[in-house]
């Protein structure tokens, strides 16, 4: 029977190179399990500040347009919960290094716009009409982003988490102010 002689320093480079390759394959394993989430962080903040944006802008706009007084009030109330809203997301988001948009997204926009074109009870109509389904959209958003794969940092999903309430409570608001001035 033959003897064999091993070569230690061989043997040690081929186990050190299977070793660097499982250490590679598991760091891969990880980044994919990051793929896994429905957005990313930066996705959430674009959305969601896009979001934010309008509701100000479209609330400022019921405050001066508004003929009803209660779409009037609504409208404050959107002015002054949603820029409280986006000076949290503003503050979150430089400490992370994202970027808030500076322009509404399409959608945002094209209600905007909609808004802007119509006066006296037809403003109040749309406007409340555009409230339900806006809030419909956002709290959809903010319980994906607050769900746990919802996106990779856990500060935003906490955020999106501890907004919810007062985004359901603008839903409920919504829905009771569509139906008074859309009965």
């Amino acid at each position: 029977m033959k003897t064999m002689k091993f070569n230690y320093p061989k043997i040690c480079l081929v186990a050190l190179l299977f070793l660097s390759v499982g250490s590679f394959t598991a760091c891969k394993d990880d980044d994919d399990n990051n793929e896994q989430y429905v957005m990313t962080n930066q996705d959430f903040v674009n959305s969601a500040s896009s979001a934010n944006s309008f509701e100000i802008a479209s609330g400022a706009l019921a405050v001066s347009k508004g003929v009803n007084a209660d779409v009037k009030h609504y409208g404050e109330h959107m002015v002054t919960d949603h820029t409280t809203a986006g000076v949290e997301m503003k503050n979150l988001a430089t400490q992370k290094g994202w970027t808030i948009p500076t322009a509404l997204m399409q959608k945002e926009q094209q209600n905007l716009d909609k808004l802007n074109g119509l006066s006296g009870d037809a403003f109040d109509k749309e406007f409340v009409n555009i409230m339900v389904t806006s809030h419909q959209e956002t709290v959809a958003l903010f319980t994906t982003a607050a769900s746990p794969m919802g996106v990779p940092d856990g500060d935003l999903r906490s955020m999106a988490n501890g907004k919810l309430p007062t985004l359901q409570a603008h839903l409920q608001e919504a829905v009771a102010l569509k139906a008074k001035v859309n009965p």
